[in-house]
């Protein structure tokens, strides 16, 4: 168990909640599709720092709408080492692929404490199958992550270690300033170095190196974990990062 579960406060306005509003960036929501989401995040639970939320090889059927806090979701290999596929954000669905195989295929971890609201696969699909709007706005997530981690394939692949780098600082700048969480040009990194090499397949002391050179060269300065693009054209040139694939879906909205 995560955590205990409190009714959401009364006092929350559900089009404020990151999960809603990414929704809403998609497609308009009339009142009745506010008050079903209303209801489907009416439990929250808190997870601690460290906590798994979703191991590997277990069932699960239940999802947690992420309303505060950072995870990440990985792949640890029999060696050891550790692939982390993507960091999840406020607004993110955990559970995903997890609920739709018989087993997880992958883990899921807080990287700090999180605050989620649970809810069991069958109320959500319900949600789904009742409000075609929700459903609908939703398959932008699965087409977001589906893209996330294509791109990912790419770094692994194709892109030299600095690219992979320049190319996941602009993806974490561009993710968090849509939820509101970085200024412009700044935000403050999640992971540590040993994470960030975890998703983009190096060594803790090579991202060091790295992220040296990228400020030798002038294209961004850190301070603690805050990093600050100081030259976006170059270092999108440097990854090849073009933001489209995070750009909210192309969903026309509902005619007054």
């Amino acid at each position: 168990m995560i955590g205990a579960s409190v009714p959401m406060s009364a006092s929350g306005v559900i089009d404020r909640h990151p999960f809603v509003a990414k929704l809403i960036q998609s497609i308009q929501l009339d009142e009745a599709d506010l008050a079903a989401l209303s209801g489907l995040l009416s439990h929250k639970i808190v997870a601690r720092k460290a906590k798994d939320i979703i191991v590997e090889g277990y069932e699960y059927k239940v999802l947690h709408v992420v309303e505060s806090g950072y995870a990440i979701r990985y792949k640890l290999l029999h060696n050891g080492k550790r692939q982390i596929m993507n960091v999840i954000m406020p607004g993110d669905i955990i559970g995903f692929p997890a609920c739709f195989y018989e087993h997880a295929v992958f883990s899921v971890t807080a990287i700090g404490e999180m605050n989620l609201h649970r809810v069991p696969l069958d109320d959500f699909a319900d949600l789904c199958l009742a409000r075609a709007r929700i459903a609908t706005a939703l398959l932008w997530f699965a087409a977001r992550e589906a893209a996330i981690y294509a791109e990912h394939i790419a770094d692994a692949g194709r892109r030299a270690p600095i690219e992979r780098l320049a190319h996941f600082i602009l993806e974490m700048l561009t993710r968090l300033r849509a939820i509101g969480a970085a200024a412009e040009h700044s935000f403050v990194m999640p992971l540590s170095q040993e994470g960030i090499g975890d998703v983009i397949g190096l060594s803790g002391p090579h991202v060091n190196r790295m992220l040296a050179e990228l400020k030798s060269e002038g294209l961004i300065a850190t301070n603690g974990p805050e990093v600050t693009v100081l030259d976006r054209a170059a270092l999108q040139i440097l990854g090849e990062f073009h933001p489209s694939y995070l750009a909210r879906a192309p969903i026309h909205r509902t005619k007054a």
